[in-house]
């Protein structure tokens, strides 16, 4: 580990620039900065509340002009050219994200590469939002028709700001919809220049994809009260994501709410151990911690908790953390200072509570100081109700609790207000059904952890949010069902 990291020189952006019109921005400059080093890596220009208002009636405008909204060819062209362009664009995206974000390099590729499926997935699927045909007498037939909301707002989250753009804009557009996107202020840069792309294309009709930036509190607050929005799709924190709701239910407009976790990954002991102590890594320490399915709840049947614990361990110490621009690095900065303070509170937490095995040994070097890094932890013997069982860090903090059978992992994985994603690991297919079944989380990998796929719904149980995305599923939440019914009769009875 040096005191430095060398990395390649950086001109900050400065954005939005005048070819990016898409972006209404007439407020206050502000900065993102690099969590690794501290660097400027864009400059950029906050809405203002009347630029908000003008993006909303401008998408309005748009909708209502019909021709987007009912030309799925049109539509199947600009999202499959898009898909080219994100992965034709790859590396220089994914070196924006890793220096916005601060997840490793890797992570960053293959997010863009992500949301490059997700987005043709969707293309696939614009051509193809069926309704149905019901005869209902002799002289009557209805008609079920799945039509476009309108405008629809979507408020990204920092930790995945691309593929979990995509995962919503992708489907709204291939509906019909208008956009209006408020990326997360700590990461807009890299998001504006990925719908820079999309907004380049000649066949996009202006103003279907609006951009506004700036905080939570003022421009997304803003947007989602806004009247004119049909439909928010939300995807972050389970308390802002409450107070969404509550906001759009003033004029009953739709939401779709993607919020926290607190996930159980459960290994028996008849697992492949050696698979699962990988999946357990990659479930608590992808992105630093930092992803809402995190398994950052590791239950260990008592017949290998003490063995297993001891690998996990020694893997979780050789964790190489460093310049996420390095190739050889395996974990990088969490966001921001605000969050390295919040995650290290919750490690002291454990530290009092329980009995922290890693989590103290943050290598002492400048280049680790000067970057907003945090060790990776492993807490044991906490009790259930400690707050860093129950509450989700959104960071590399492990949580290891041990269980005596089937019944009692089931119990303890239920104690949560989430219900996001869960993993079982076992060799009896028996058992993974039975505890799959009895636990209520949107998505559960079975010896396996964190594999997505857009043909796949996504979503949670309890406060982990409402709706789904990804799949069929994910581009009928864009969708209004209409009911024509059709009569011939010559009389009304």
């Amino acid at each position: 580990m040096t005191d430095t990291f060398v990395r390649p020189d950086w001109t900050p952006l400065d954005l939005p620039r005048a070819e990016q019109s898409f972006c209404v921005t007439n407020g206050d400059r502000f900065d993102t900065t690099d969590p690794t080093t501290g660097e400027v890596v864009a400059s950029l220009t906050a809405s203002t509340l009347e630029d908000v208002a003008g993006a909303v009636e401008r998408a309005r405008a748009a909708f209502g002009r019909r021709g987007w909204r009912n030309d799925g060819q049109v539509r199947c062209r600009v999202l499959f050219r898009y898909a080219e362009a994100l992965r034709a664009n790859r590396e220089r995206l994914a070196e924006l994200l890793t220096r916005e974000q601060g997840k490793t390099l890797a992570e960053s590729r293959n997010e863009i590469e992500g949301s490059a499926d997700m987005v043709e997935f969707y293309a696939g699927l614009a051509r193809s939002t069926y309704g149905r045909a019901i005869p209902v007498g002799d002289d009557a037939h209805s008609v079920i028709l799945r039509e476009p909301l309108g405008v629809v707002g979507v408020i990204t989250p920092w930790n995945w700001p691309v593929v979990l753009l995509m995962r919503a804009l992708a489907p709204a557009l291939a509906a019909g919809n208008t956009v209006v996107v408020k990326p997360a202020s700590l990461t807009p840069a890299v998001t504006v220049e990925c719908l820079a792309l999309l907004a380049a294309d000649p066949d996009l009709p202006e103003g279907v994809l609006t951009c506004v930036l700036g905080s939570g509190a003022v421009v997304g607050d803003a947007l989602v009260t806004n009247r004119h929005v049909e439909m928010i799709a939300f995807t972050g924190e389970s308390g802002t994501g409450i107070n969404v709701l509550k906001q759009a239910a003033n004029d009953l407009r739709k939401v779709s709410l993607e919020l926290g976790g607190k996930s159980p990954n459960i290994v028996f002991a008849d697992a492949d151990l050696d698979k699962a102590l990988d999946g357990a890594v990659n479930a608590a320490f992808t992105t630093s911690g930092q992803i809402c399915t995190a398994g950052s709840r590791l239950l260990l049947e008592d017949s290998i908790y003490e063995d297993f614990l001891a690998r996990l361990t020694e893997r979780v110490r050789a964790l190489r953390l460093g310049d996420p621009l390095d190739p050889t690095t395996q974990m990088g900065p969490v966001v921001s200072r605000s969050q390295q303070t919040s995650v290290n509170g919750y490690v002291e937490l454990g530290r009092a509570e329980g009995k922290l095995l890693v989590g103290d040994d943050l290598d002492d070097t400048e280049a680790l100081r000067q970057g907003c890094y945090v060790a990776p932890a492993i807490v044991t013997d906490l009790p259930r109700s400690s707050r860093v069982v129950q509450e989700e860090i959104f960071g590399p903090v492990l949580v290891v609790q041990r269980f005596s059978g089937e019944a009692e992992a089931i119990e303890i994985a239920e104690d949560s207000q989430f219900g996001l994603a869960a993993g079982i690991w076992t060799s009896d297919l028996n058992r993974a059904w039975r505890v799959g079944r009895a636990v209520s989380s949107g998505t559960i990998w079975i010896n396996t952890y964190h594999h997505f796929y857009p043909e796949a719904e996504v979503g949670g149980f309890r406060q982990s949010g409402l709706g789904r995305q990804q799949g069929l599923e994910g581009i009928h939440e864009f969708t209004e069902t209409k009911h024509l019914n059709f009569d011939s009769k010559s009389t009304l009875f």
